[in-house]
């Protein structure tokens, strides 16, 4: 945590206050009078400094022994969550609140970590359980650790909206990215680290299962962008397998995307591997897809990992055809049905470097369809002449 810098530290008539100015002070927000105490922690914070190091400084400092270190941690603590409330502190990415595990899974090979109150999760993750292996160094450092905590949302420093959009506005601040679901009244805010190691969500004690769910797609959101900086994305489609291969059909909504796979899944006994969200990355040389929990109204969806076969970009039509897709757009189409979220140049660059890899490696084209058998034979046979 460290100060923040629309406040400052005033001495008047040898008495110590903090003083709002700027948008807090338009705010109205309070000053505050401190003591010694207050006042060395606030010239502590002048830099990132985590609450346990706050502590113990003002120990040292005091030269507390025995019940004096009781009370200087009691002090402590109260002053610092105070100046939390009045927005004085931008508390810190630091996973140091002191949260119970409650969960392990990985997805696509990252772990993510889930931290906090376990009757906040669905029980949509549990097919991806599995045993932490906190031996290994990497286990968390590679993947995402997820909190959710029941407190006030503390002040952060400012920042610039970069997406506002529902359900999820982004304001990328100095060392973070602030998320609102405007969709729920039940999650206050989630703040992200930037390399995508921390997602700190702030919810109510008690919440719906509306909102748990909600809650369940908000993390979805952090998870992608984690995934993006691996190297892996997120295509809107619907999956199948066919012939030890996934075949992705991406389409916008109401096109028949599910009706397509169902013609498949009737016609060709195919499995449908997600029913609208798919993973895809690039692991040994070869295109793959990734099973992951999300999987829209369908309720389909694979903790299995496919090679992926091709992407079919599905358009209504009364006749039923395939376009070949000119090289120099094939990129530029599959990047339009991405929903990864690309919040500044480098994400936008792993994700064309990512489609330039798949693209070479399968099948892309168009099929122009109408909601009947023959649309899925035309399909079938334009795959089997180029496998």
């Amino acid at each position: 945590m460290r100060r923040n810098g629309a406040f400052y530290l005033k001495n008047i008539s040898g008495v110590s206050y903090i003083i709002p100015i700027g948008q807090m002070a338009a705010d109205h927000m309070k000053s505050v009078m401190i003591n010694a105490v207050g006042e060395l922690i606030w010239n502590l914070m002048s830099e990132e400094i985590s609450r346990e190091e706050i502590i113990q400084k003002c120990i040292v400092y005091f030269e507390a022994e025995g019940d004096e270190k009781e009370i200087i941690i009691s002090d402590v603590n109260a002053f610092l969550d105070q100046m939390i409330q009045n927005g004085m502190i931008a508390e810190s990415m630091h996973p140091d609140l002191g949260l119970d595990l409650i969960k392990c899974i990985e997805i696509a090979g990252i772990n993510v970590s889930f931290y906090g109150d376990k009757e906040c999760l669905t029980d949509g993750f549990d097919a991806f359980e599995k045993k932490p292996d906190f031996e290994n160094e990497t286990f968390e450092k590679s993947g995402i650790r997820i909190e959710i905590v029941h407190r006030i949302v503390p002040m952060t420093l400012n920042g610039k909206t970069i997406v506002r959009n529902a359900p999820v506005n982004t304001v990328e601040c100095e060392d973070r990215y602030l998320l609102d679901f405007s969709e729920s009244r039940e999650i206050m805010e989630c703040h992200l680290k930037k390399d995508g190691s921390l997602a700190r969500f702030y919810t109510y004690s008690k919440m719906s299962d509306s909102g748990k769910e909600i809650l369940f797609h908000a993390i979805r959101t952090v998870f992608l962008f984690k995934a993006l900086q691996s190297g892996i994305a997120a295509v809107h489609s619907v999956s199948i397998e066919y012939k030890n291969k996934a075949w992705l059909f991406s389409a916008s909504s109401g096109t028949g995307k599910s009706t397509h796979a169902d013609l498949w899944k009737k016609l060709f006994d195919a499995d449908i591997i997600n029913g609208d969200l798919n993973l895809i990355g690039i692991k040994e040389d070869k295109a793959v897809v990734y099973g992951l929990p999300w999987c829209g109204t369908s309720g389909i969806f694979s903790v299995k990992e496919y090679e992926l076969g091709g992407i079919i970009f599905l358009k209504r039509n009364e006749a039923n055809f395939i376009d070949e897709i000119p090289d120099a757009e094939k990129s530029f189409i599959l990047q339009k049905r991405l929903i990864s979220p690309i919040w500044d140049e480098n994400m936008a660059d792993i994700q064309i470097d990512l489609i330039g890899k798949i693209s070479d490696k399968i099948i892309l084209a168009r099929l122009n369809c109408n909601m009947n058998d023959e649309a899925a034979i035309v399909m079938k046979d334009y795959i089997d002449s180029h496998l």
